[in-house]
């Protein structure tokens, strides 16, 4: 007999007010706490005080809630057209920082993104968008655009999974390097030897910081000489 004080299919206490951003929300707070293992639907259920059942309503499965995961993220990265006021290099640069501090600002999350890439597939064009228009006004050609952000991101990538796994702001790149150089022998990798001596151990160390900059200062010299090249 059913309880006419309690309608089928009425929500909980709680649930009310659930909604996609208030789980995701809640999932993000998890992953950054935690990690992307302590994310299951039941621990998210139990976080925002709902039955797991309710959560399908919005989310249907884990998969869709890592994918709104990096659409929460992600989404911040649309940036307004700066306009041509502003180089083409620096509008690169300005695209290319937002989106390694995206990736830092939750790297628990940064390792699944990258290694998941449909989890972006949904965000991806206004993730890139900035890096075409500022490459579109350089004057590149289509093929040009195209590689040249494929390029870039997969820079971005490589170097947001070597962050994100050291979790530290400057690490020791090889500490045994300078005593490997010390003990060649004579003559053997002469600039090595050379550049190595000049920094000493404490130039050896790497700061990520100055490292990101460094590749990204190289990446946009050399796409300006292939711009320059082909005019």
């Amino acid at each position: 007999m059913i309880n006419a004080g309690k309608r089928s299919g009425r929500p909980r206490a709680g649930e009310e007010r659930l909604s996609r951003e208030a789980i995701l929300t809640a999932a993000l707070r998890i992953v950054d706490d935690e990690g992307i293992d302590a994310l299951t639907m039941r621990r998210l259920a139990s976080t925002l005080g709902v039955n797991p059942m309710s959560l399908y309503h919005h989310l249907p499965n884990k998969a869709a809630v890592l994918a709104g995961l990096a659409e929460l993220v992600f989404a911040g990265l649309e940036q307004p057209d700066p306009g041509e006021a502003v180089p083409w290099q620096e509008q690169l640069k300005h695209a290319a920082r937002a989106y390694r501090n995206a990736l830092r600002a939750h790297p628990n999350l940064a390792l699944q993104v990258l290694s998941d890439t449909s989890a972006v597939s949904e965000v991806v064009v206004v993730v890139v968008e900035p890096f075409y228009r500022a490459l579109d006004r350089a004057g590149l050609s289509p093929r040009q655009i195209f590689e040249s952000v494929n390029t870039l991101v997969d820079f971005l990538h490589g170097f947001a999974l070597g962050e994100t796994s050291v979790r530290a702001e400057s690490f020791d790149l090889a500490p045994d390097l300078m005593t490997r150089v010390q003990a060649l022998p004579e003559g053997k990798a002469p600039t090595l030897a050379r550049v190595v001596g000049e920094l000493g151990p404490e130039g050896l160390a790497y700061d990520f910081d100055s490292g990101f900059e460094s590749g990204l200062t190289v990446l946009t010299a050399g796409i300006g000489a292939w711009v320059r090249r082909d005019r």
